[in-house]
């Protein structure tokens, strides 16, 4: 764990000056137009509550790091206290570099350019705002850095995401075996399974497909986590909650209805992602059933 968050630590400044470079660089380039930020979109082009809903499944995939905290919340020193602050903390400070990162490539690149960009199928938007001032050495720098990045991600998704297996096989609600440690302290079998089923997902699409399809199958159980919240505050009205909504009850019910909306927007503009989301949660269920009915007592 100590390697991990090292590694972790050690990226996030190394992308963070690489990201700084880059806005200092736009910013002051001679390429740099504030006025493509207020000019009008492409002729004939509206924005709904569709199109925004369906622009979320990409955006939302980079604030959804701050669901990873919960994950290894039992090795979190003081966790009511640190782990709120962790998710609150990280989540305002991915909210202000996207807005600074998005404004400086906006300031280089046009509503139009970007639209050809996202058509082509190949191109990546901060390539191409780099490449723009610096040239094929700048499509190489933050290609690299991307790389980096997804590194980054890729480091802290294989620490936190196999605690959940472990913790339901401790709790007798998975596969037994995925409740072992290792001899270096951590969770080896759902670190391998993990691997395993994450192979399988990366053969099964695209990246764009598999992040759609992740928020899609995430927000069905946010959504039912929030919901959870007062089903909870009208049952156990005087249990022990060392955390307690903000803004109770507009602000968990404002989410429940925007997870809804997100949940039937993506079946009718992202059917593919919705089926195969939809079919791995089904599938979950027989399994629910067998560990229910081997393991007796269990809710």
């Amino acid at each position: 764990m100590r390697v991990g968050a090292g590694v972790s630590r050690a990226i996030i400044y190394l992308v963070a000056a690489g990201l700084l470079t880059i806005v200092i660089a736009g910013l002051t380039s001679t390429g740099s137009k504030t006025l493509n930020i207020t000019s009008p979109s492409i002729s004939g082009a509206a924005v709904t509550l569709s199109s925004f809903y369906t622009a979320m499944l990409a955006a939302f995939w980079a604030y959804q790091g701050w669901v990873s905290v919960g994950f290894i919340g039992g090795e979190v020193k003081d966790p009511t206290k640190n782990i709120p602050k962790g998710i609150v903390i990280g989540v305002l400070i991915v909210i202000t570099i996207y807005l600074i990162v998005n404004f400086t490539y906006l300031t280089i690149l046009s509503i139009s350019d970007l639209t050809d960009i996202n058509a082509s199928g190949i191109k990546i938007a901060a390539v191409e705002a780099v490449r723009s001032f610096w040239g094929s050495g700048g499509a190489l720098f933050i290609s690299l850095l991307i790389l980096v990045t997804t590194l980054s991600c890729t480091n802290a998704s294989i620490l936190t995401g196999a605690r959940p297996y472990y913790a339901m096989a401790r709790d007798q609600l998975f596969f037994p075996s995925l409740g072992k440690i290792n001899k270096n302290n951590v969770p080896g079998a759902s670190l391998l399974w993990q691997g395993i089923w994450s192979s399988i997902l990366i053969l099964s699409g695209n990246f764009d497909q598999l992040t759609d399809m992740l928020i899609f199958t995430v927000f069905i159980f946010y959504g039912a986590t929030s919901l959870g919240v007062f089903i909870l505050r009208r049952k156990m009205p005087d249990a022990h909650r060392p955390y307690k909504v903000w803004g109770y009850p507009f602000v968990p019910a404002i989410f429940v209805l925007f997870c809804i909306g997100l949940f039937f927007n993506t079946i009718i503009t992202r059917p593919r992602e919705a089926a195969i989301g939809m079919t791995l949660i089904i599938a979950g269920i027989p399994v629910y059933l067998y560990l229910k009915k081997k393991y007796k007592g269990l809710d």
